[in-house]
């Protein structure tokens, strides 16, 4: 089907759908609509990245630290009728909640900070650094050792057979 007949809005709409189908899959929408497959995965190429437009809110594994300390937190301040649309309105259930503020708690009991963190990273690239500086003064020590045996060598056979300046 040619898609030069459809309106900006039909498409984003379209496209709106299939980023938020569900279980439903691509094949039914396009039937629903009367639009064909590809035409529809060209506006989700075009109009999802262009307009911002996102797929389901991320799975609760995908969340960072700062976002799920601000679920915490937003879940403890609210009444029993709010917590259970909260939940539905984020994706998640009450175990991911209860997990989160677990992890928070052995977090600050152990002490374990981002400057921590930080402190130990750079510990870390310190000791890198001396092991690399050890190598190379332990290869120029034996460099020097090797040159001085060298030279030590060269004047003792100087000695016994003459340097040759003497003929």
């Amino acid at each position: 089907m040619a898609t030069l007949g459809y309106s900006e809005d039909f498409k984003k709409a379209a496209v709106q759908k299939v980023l938020l189908r569900g279980s439903k899959s691509v094949a039914a929408i396009c039937e629903e609509l009367g639009v064909s497959t590809p035409s529809l995965y060209e506006w989700k190429r075009h109009y999802a990245i262009s307009d911002g437009m996102t797929t389901s809110p991320k799975r609760p594994q995908d969340w960072t630290a700062a976002e799920k300390f601000q679920a915490v937190m937003e879940f403890s301040q609210l009444n029993e009728q709010e917590r259970g649309e909260f939940l539905r309105r984020k994706g998640l259930h009450t175990d991911h909640i209860e997990s989160w503020k677990k992890q928070m708690q052995c977090g600050l009991e152990s002490g374990v900070t981002a400057a921590s963190r930080e402190a130990k990273a750079e510990a870390t690239q310190l000791k890198s650094e001396i092991n690399d500086l050890k190598k190379d003064l332990q290869r120029k020590d034996r460099a020097l050792a090797e040159t001085t045996a060298l030279l030590v060598l060269k004047k003792k056979a100087d000695l016994l057979w003459g340097n040759g300046e003497e003929e």
